[in-house]
């Protein structure tokens, strides 16, 4: 059984090929962090804009004493 030269040109492009990634190339994707590790980060951030908002508010709201 003797393969024509375009077919057996053709399977050897379609082996060669490298596999497709679809619409994310390999070097723009990122693998993204486990749920573990956003929750401590994201919650951790959230803490850090409570305390700057509780600053601002006892900043904005204190009386001056006034000396007798």
């Amino acid at each position: 059984m003797r393969i024509p030269a375009r077919l057996a040109a053709a399977i050897g492009a379609a082996l060669a090929a490298a596999p497709a990634w679809g619409d994310h190339p390999v070097g723009l994707r990122s693998e993204g962090w486990s749920p573990l590790t956003s929750a401590l980060v994201f919650g951790g951030l959230a803490l850090l804009a409570g305390a700057v908002v509780v600053i601002v508010v006892a900043g904005l709201t204190r009386r001056e004493e006034s000396s007798e």
